[in-house]
């Protein structure tokens, strides 16, 4: 996700905020610097830039950030930096966004939906990354629960068109001797790979043909986020995965 993208995101979850005016904009603003987009100092262009993405027409910003100096702001020759008891009420207001604890509580509700689950430690592992904004791990770990999730539906509810399909989508892979035969849960890791699991649930019509892009981009992007790379993890790109695998593809097959 751009940093374009983590603004909208964030600033879609505070209510209200087209019709905020601009001094209190540009304190938002000036706090996402730092909370978002991890910077130490940022200048006049910054500030504009926000209002820029989100497609809002600036004030005088420099006017705004020079009247906020000695309170909200300090100033140095590297540029602006908000001021500590500015910064920790910002943090403590809106450090907890709305999108973030939605997606936690989505989370939650898992319990609702796949009721044997809530006893596994990958559950609470997810609900601790999540709470931590550890967002590599978090996309693993609900990637997990949502594919453990598909392979209890296919084994309550269309378990023989699985098998049946196996040998068609993979003529060439196995001999007829070995080929995998899914009976139970541990089947599905000892026989086959999680990419085959969601090719043949969409060959054999267990899944929608949107459901199994969303599967096949989540997959690539959770194999991202577990292997070392230079992709940066952000707090918005975990929580747009986990919102998109759980709303679009869990709860769609109730089990």
């Amino acid at each position: 996700m751009s940093a374009e993208n983590d603004l909208r995101a964030f600033i879609a979850g505070v209510s209200g905020f087209e019709s905020w005016k601009h001094v209190d904009k540009i304190r938002m603003f000036a706090w996402l610097q730092h909370h978002l987009f991890k910077r130490e100092r940022f200048v006049t262009g910054d500030i504009n830039w926000c209002y820029d993405k989100l497609s809002y027409q600036p004030p005088n910003t420099t006017q705004y950030l020079k009247n906020m100096e000695g309170r909200e702001l300090l100033k140095d020759a590297k540029g602006y930096r908000c001021e500590g008891k500015f910064r920790s009420q910002y943090d403590q207001k809106y450090g907890e966004h709305e999108i973030t604890l939605n997606v936690r509580q989505m989370v939650k509700s898992l319990v609702d939906v796949i009721p044997e689950i809530g006893e596994k430690d990958i559950f609470q592992e997810a609900l601790i990354c999540l709470h931590h904004d550890a967002g590599r791990a978090a996309i693993v770990m609900v990637w997990n629960i949502a594919l453990y999730h598909l392979c209890q539906y296919i084994l309550k509810h269309r378990l023989d068109d699985f098998n049946n399909r196996v040998p068609v989508r993979y003529p060439k892979k196995w001999k007829v001797t070995d080929l995998p035969v899914i009976t139970k849960y541990e089947d599905f890791s000892d026989n086959i790979s999680e990419r085959e699991i969601i090719e043949v649930a969409n060959s054999a019509g267990i899944v929608t043909g949107d459901m199994f892009k969303i599967y096949k981009e989540k997959l690539d992007k959770r194999n991202s986020a577990a292997h070392p790379s230079t992709i940066h993890i952000t707090q918005g790109i975990a929580e747009g995965f986990i919102e998109d695998l759980i709303r679009n593809t869990v709860l769609l097959l109730r089990i």
